[in-house]
């Protein structure tokens, strides 16, 4: 029994135990995977540290820079249940920097766990694509002006709203600035959420000053105040506003409906008029004495004349004397 038993041992302790797969690390989904800009998502993950909170944005440039690629003002905070999970609702905007585009999700500092970051594919329709340059190093611009220019006689009556963001940069730094990303967008109120087609760059040597215009148009009809606004480089905001409102279209309304009122007016008027006027007064022939002489002499008179008049015998002037 000794020597079997001792081969048991050597047997167990000889066993080889298998090794623990690794586990997976935190994993997010984007649905739709396609969105414009304005439009929204469900973002979803699994395998995250429970009771950490994290934070979703979309990103350019496959979020290679971190934040500076990302649509950091519309991002949105989720807490992780207990199953590692987590799902959150996030509007697409624009992000400072060209497509390739994420949803790229990573957790808060001094939250529960260690950090960790993940990103899902998103294709945003509309939004400039770039190359990725991982080695861009920040650039030192000044944005000196960024107006507006333009404007016409039809937008008052409900046309397009059309103007051109006239936009100068200043490089500030020591080194030639070549082919930067520049993202540009229009939105009502504050936000501007809707991407317009930007130029490209080129390069803007040290100390020189470039001029960008890009053409901005809206719906019809459009009314309000405007703004228009976004990033140079992936780090340098900027941002103006203009309103515009139709007031050849609302006057020509208010016009329309005071002719309208005032035709209603005169017609109320002139039937008032004749509900107001007396009626004509009647003759009363049963009070006259000499009603059935007159009546029986005209028709004398009248008989007469056709008869002469038939006979040849009697004139006008024969009956006006009789």
């Amino acid at each position: 029994m000794r020597p079997r038993a001792t081969a048991a041992a050597l047997l167990l302790i000889l066993t080889p135990v298998p090794a623990h797969a690794a586990a997976p690390g935190p994993g997010v989904s984007a649905e739709p995977g396609r969105a414009p800009a304005g439009t929204s998502l469900r973002v979803r993950g699994s395998a995250w540290t429970p009771g950490s909170t994290v934070q979703a944005e979309v990103c350019g440039a496959n979020a290679v820079h971190g934040s500076a690629d990302c649509d950091t003002p519309r991002a949105v905070t989720a807490m992780v249940a207990p199953a590692g999970t987590f799902e959150a609702g996030l509007t697409v905007g624009a992000p400072p920097a060209s497509c390739p585009c994420v949803v790229r999700v990573t957790t808060f500092p001094g939250t529960a766990g260690p950090p960790a970051t993940a990103t899902a594919p998103l294709t945003l329709p509309g939004h400039p694509t770039g190359p990725v340059r991982k080695d861009v190093a920040p650039v030192r611009v000044d944005i000196v002006s960024a107006e507006l220019t333009g404007g016409g006689r039809g937008e008052m009556f409900g046309g397009r709203p059309r103007r051109t963001l006239v936009l100068r940069v200043r490089n500030a730094g020591t080194q030639p600035i070549t082919d930067a990303p520049l993202v540009v967008g229009w939105g009502a109120g504050t936000t501007p959420d809707s991407p317009l087609a930007a130029p490209g760059t080129g390069t803007i040597q040290p100390g020189r000053t470039a001029t960008y215009r890009i053409p901005v148009e809206l719906p019809r009809a459009a009314s309000g105040r405007f703004v228009v606004g976004g990033r140079f480089a992936g780090t340098v905001p900027f941002t103006t506003s203009f309103s515009t409102y139709p007031w050849g279209l609302l006057g020509a309304n208010a016009l329309a409906a005071l002719l309208l009122l005032l035709g209603v007016r005169l017609s109320l008027g002139r039937r008032a008029a004749r509900r107001r006027r007396p009626p004509p007064p009647r003759r009363d022939w049963t009070n006259s004495s000499n009603t059935s002489a007159a009546r029986a002499t005209t028709a004398t008179n009248c008989g007469r004349s056709w008869k002469a008049a038939g006979r040849g015998r009697w004139t006008w002037r024969h009956w006006t004397a009789t």
